[in-house]
This record gives structure tokens, C-alpha cells and sequence, in this order.
């Protein structure tokens, strides 16, 4: 194992594996999406968001090595693992590959959040329902039930962990650039109207979404909860005047 620091972000290397470059801007942004945890200094509420910071920070990566596992299955050589604070990307030597590699390398990531999600959702409701079948009923008083304790932080880490994944997968795929669901959309509109309309529709749709992203982080603000907001505008845009750029003037 090697660690290394460069550009603001620490990289480690581990035998076999492609290098792993950690930005702390990741670590701030989970910080501020736990902000309904920790907002009261309660010792439950920041150990619940410790444990959730350091989650999402590995369901993240999680994400892209669904992408790197995949490619690797098909032969592809997986470079670096970005994690920043707009996600993560997955970086491999440009080497051919087949619309259909391409699209299954990129739904893997996505479909390692919603499995994630899943299993997390049911571990929390597992444990719960386990936790409430240990109160055994008093007969003298059955009218009675103990009064409420506090949830573990480990069991509320479950139900965040659990929630922020399915919102990873949903949000990843949706149809903007860099996320999965633009890169998606592309692959399906290149296939069938050319390069320079898969880039027009899929900038437009992007760009519609990441207007909406924004207005929805304000209000978040404003609520007093840091939403995280992908797709942004800037690719989206980029993508719209490089549509343009090959189109014939009259």
C-alpha cells in the first residue's frame, strides 16, 4: 500500500488495483448532508454521522468500482478512481469497446447503489423488528409499553446509508452529463441520430436539470438542509455548443 498527496487530495495505491485519489472536498460534502444529525452537538447525533460521512464515502467509491470491475470483466484497464466533491469518475486507457460494453459498464455503478440500499434498508428494518420482539409484555399490566429509547447510531447510519444510496443510484441516472444516465442517453441517441443531436438533446436535458439541481440546493439552504445537487451546467453547456460547432450554416 502507498499514499501519496497531490492536488489537494491524497491518492493510495493498493497491489493490483488502480489508485484511489481522495479529494477532501468529498468529506465536506457528506459533512453538510449530515447536517440534521449533528446540528444538535448530541454524542448520538455525531456519532450517527460519523458513521454515515465514512458510508457514503465508501458507497461512493462502491460506485465506481462497480464501473471498474466491470470494465476489467471486459478486458479494459481501469487507470485512477476520482472521489471529489461532485462524486466520484473512473479513468481507463482509451481502448475500443462495444456500444453494449459500454452501456453495462456504465449501469453497473448505478446498480451497486440500488443493491446497496437495499440490503441496508433491510438490515435497519431487520434489526429494528429484532430489537422490539426483545420487550416481553408484562401480564399484570399488558395496557403498559416501556417508554421509548433512543435509536443507536448504528441503527439510524443504516436507515441514512440505506436512503443516500437509493438517491445516488436515482440521481446518477439521471439524463445529464457526467452522470451515468447522460452517458446513457447518449449511447441511445448517437445510435440512432448522429453524434452532434445525442450531444444537442442530451446538453438540453441536462441543462434543464441542472437549473432545477440549483434551485432545489437554495431552497435546501434556505430550509436549513444542504441537498446534494448533481447534474451541473457547465458540461451540459459545453456539450450544447459543441452540437452546434459541426452544424452546417445557411
Amino acid at each position: 500500500m502507498k499514499l501519496a498527496y497531490y492536488d489537494e487530495g491524497v491518492e493510495l495505491t493498493i497491489a493490483g488495483q488502480p489508485p484511489i485519489w481522495l479529494h477532501g472536498g468529498i468529506v465536506i460534502v457528506a459533512f453538510f448532508i449530515t447536517f440534521p444529525l449533528w446540528s444538535r452537538l448530541s454524542a448520538t447525533g455525531l456519532t450517527a454521522a460519523g458513521f454515515v460521512v465514512v458510508g457514503l464515502i465508501l458507497s461512493v467509491l462502491s460506485h465506481e468500482l462497480g464501473h471498474t470491475l466491470t470494465a476489467r470483466h471486459f478486458g479494459f484497464t481501469p487507470t485512477l478512481i476520482r472521489l471529489h466533491a461532485g462524486g466520484g469518475e473512473t479513468v481507463w486507457e482509451a481502448e475500443e469497446s462495444t456500444r453494449a460494453e459500454r452501456r453495462l459498464i456504465t449501469i453497473a455503478g448505478p446498480a451497486v447503489n440500488l443493491a446497496l440500499g437495499l440490503i441496508l434498508l433491510f438490515a435497519y428494518h431487520a434489526i429494528v423488528q429484532h430489537s422490539a420482539g426483545l420487550v416481553t409484555p408484562n401480564p399484570d399490566t399488558p395496557w403498559f409499553r416501556p417508554p421509548p429509547t433512543a435509536v443507536p447510531p448504528l441503527f439510524t447510519a443504516l436507515l441514512w446509508l440505506g436512503a443516500l444510496n437509493l438517491v445516488l443510484c436515482g440521481v446518477n441516472l439521471l439524463p445529464a452529463f457526467p452522470l451515468d444516465g447522460g452517458n446513457l442517453l447518449y449511447e441511445e441517441l448517437e445510435a440512432r441520430c448522429g453524434a452532434d443531436r445525442a450531444l444537442f438533446w442530451t446538453g438540453l436535458f441536462g441543462a434543464a436539470f441542472a437549473i432545477a439541481a440549483k434551485i432545489i440546493f437554495i431552497v435546501g439552504i434556505l430550509t436549513g438542509l444542504v441537498i446534494w445537487s448533481p447534474p451541473y451546467l457547465k458540461p451540459n453547456l459545453q456539450a450544447l455548443r459543441a452540437s452546434r460547432q459541426h452544424r452546417p450554416t445557411t
